[in-house]
C-alpha cells in the first residue's frame, strides 16, 4: 500500500472514527499488545460493579414505593372500617375488609338503605376507596 492509498482512505475517514482510532493506537504504544487484555477484563469488572450497584439501589427505591403504596392502602381501609364503625386495631387488612363488607351487608339486611341502589352506590364507593 502506497502513501497515497493511505492518504485516500485517510480522507475517507470521518472526524469521529479518527478519534477512535487514534485512542487504539495510543492503548496499544502505552500498554503493549499484552496488557491490553488485562485492562479491558478490569474495565468489564468496573462496568458489572456499576450495574450492580445501579440494580441495588433501583430494588431499593421500588421497595420503598411499595412500602407507602401499603401503607396509604391500609390507612384508607383503615378510614372505611372507621366510617362504619368496624374497630380496625389487631386486625390485618383483609380482615378488615372482610368486616367492611359484613358491615355492608348487615346494613342492607337491617333495611337501613332505602332502596337497593343505595347499597350498591355504597358497595362501589368502599371498593373504590379500598382500591380493590
Amino acid at each position: 500500500m502506497s502513501a497515497g492509498d493511505i492518504w485516500s482512505v485517510a480522507a475517507q475517514i470521518e472526524g469521529i472514527e479518527w478519534v477512535i482510532i487514534l485512542i487504539i493506537v495510543a492503548v496499544l504504544l502505552l500498554f503493549g499488545p499484552q496488557k491490553i487484555p488485562d485492562l479491558f477484563r478490569g474495565f468489564g469488572r468496573a462496568l458489572g460493579e456499576f450495574r450492580r450497584g445501579r440494580m441495588e439501589v433501583e430494588r431499593e427505591i421500588s421497595m420503598e414505593l411499595s412500602t407507602l403504596d401499603t401503607r396509604d392502602a391500609r390507612v384508607r381501609v383503615e378510614k372505611a372500617a372507621g366510617a362504619l364503625g368496624v374497630p380496625a386495631t389487631g386486625r390485618s387488612e383483609l380482615q378488615l375488609k372482610l368486616d367492611i363488607a359484613r358491615a355492608v351487608d348487615k346494613a342492607k339486611a337491617m333495611n337501613v338503605y332505602s332502596s337497593g341502589a343505595d347499597v350498591i352506590r355504597l358497595k362501589e364507593q368502599i371498593i373504590k376507596a379500598l382500591n380493590v
